[in-house]
């Protein structure tokens, strides 16, 4: 996937936090994906796919075309083609005109990267389902607690990139100070998690041993992360993944990563 594809896709994550229309688009996203892999071409006609809003939940933000307007457009993972000329729509979903037979498909990039853009979207969506059972949505909670509540979210669900980029945005606005370092440590500890997932051993202990680094000397709860539980847990997994060295070295499977224990 490339890079440019999967930043779209983590930014429509980390505005879902509090936006519910871009946690819409991921659920329309979801109901692309499920109708695409249906055909023999990743594209679904227009009017089908607004046909299909039955599917999604109740909850669902009934703004139709400003939703997909997230997704539907230049720069977007989505795009409008005519199925009669294949010409390739210019504008947005909203800009659309009435009668056109416009087929729905995935940017070119996107399309390169389909099951795996498919296989995020549905990450994404349970994320969001359970954001509510998390008590994500309170406007009360201390803004880096919630960032923090957010990250481990992420991190939970194994969207290491994605915790990166939320925490990062919160970091690069810190003053300097124990705060800014321990983000960062938790940056690099996702970072780590990111390098051990995909097999690659001096990423993997280079970033987890720098994000120890950081975060130690931490203890107790802090910003919410219950840091007498976690950061032993990564330790051991750093100093397994060195015992067995870098010619044994393979990709970490979900249940060798310590879960982000984060209190409400």
């Amino acid at each position: 996937m490339k890079s440019t594809v999967r930043n779209t896709l983590a930014d429509l994550l980390l505005k879902s936090f509090d936006d519910s229309e871009t946690r819409a688009a991921i659920e329309w996203l979801c109901v692309f994906c499920e109708m695409a892999a249906r055909k023999d071409r990743p594209e679904v006609p227009l009017g089908e796919l607004l046909r299909a809003r039955a599917k999604l939940p109740p909850q669902v933000d009934s703004r139709v075309e400003s939703t997909l307007g997230h997704l539907v457009g230049p720069g977007k993972l989505l795009q409008l083609r005519r199925a009669d000329n294949k010409e390739v729509h210019s504008g947005g979903i909203s800009r659309t005109a009435k009668g056109i037979p416009w087929l729905v498909e995935p940017q070119a990039d996107a399309r390169a990267a389909f099951s795996s853009v498919c296989e995020r979207a549905r990450l994404y969506a349970d994320l969001v389902a359970g954001m509510g059972k998390c008590g994500l949505a309170s406007s009360s909670r201390d803004p880096l607690r919630k960032v923090m509540a957010e990250a481990a979210l992420c991190f939970n669900a194994g969207l290491f990139f994605e915790a990166h980029e939320h925490l990062e945005h919160c970091w690069a606005s810190q003053p300097r100070g124990p705060t800014k370092r321990f983000l960062q440590g938790i940056i690099q500890i996702s970072v780590g998690f990111h390098h051990a997932c995909t097999g690659k051993y001096d990423g993997a202990i280079n970033q987890l041993g720098k994000g120890l680094e950081k975060t130690s000397g931490t203890t107790g709860e802090f910003l919410g992360l219950d840091c007498d539980t976690f950061l032993p847990k990564v330790s051991a997994v750093r100093n397994a993944i060195m015992a067995r060295g870098r010619t044994k070295m393979r990709a970490l499977l979900p249940s060798e990563i310590p879960r982000v224990p984060i209190g409400q």
